[in-house]
């Protein structure tokens, strides 16, 4: 099971997670995570969005930047993460996915072979 984060903001509950879908969708919009250092006012925004996209696709972006806004502990306290460092590990863990053999199901693997003529 993929890395989900619940946050709670106004007695609401939602449920954040990347899919390869979402993933897909803030990369299309320039997301690169190796560009989050360099570029957070642009790279940051995204990543939060994309997280919420999964479950809460009907929310407006103003609303979204309101609750990363009112959001504690963005950056990490001494031995605790940071929700952007555990977004940026959520992100990666779904990239991840698209090479990660150990998720084939053995029963319904696809094999292939090379042929050189």
């Amino acid at each position: 099971m993929a890395t989900q984060i619940t946050l709670t903001y106004k007695n609401e509950k939602y449920l954040l997670e990347y899919s390869r879908l979402t993933a897909t969708a803030i990369e299309k919009q320039g997301f690169n995570l190796d560009e989050i250092t360099t570029k957070p006012n642009t790279m940051i925004p995204l990543l939060v969005h994309g997280a919420f996209l999964r479950h809460h696709r009907d929310l407006k972006q103003k609303f979204i930047e309101e609750i990363y806004e009112n959001l504690v502990n963005k950056t990490g306290k001494e031995g605790e993460e940071g929700f952007i460092s555990v977004l940026a590990e959520m992100y990666a863990e779904t990239v991840s996915t698209l090479t990660d053999e150990n998720a084939v199901d053995e029963g319904n693997a696809a094999t292939w072979t090379v042929n050189k003529g």
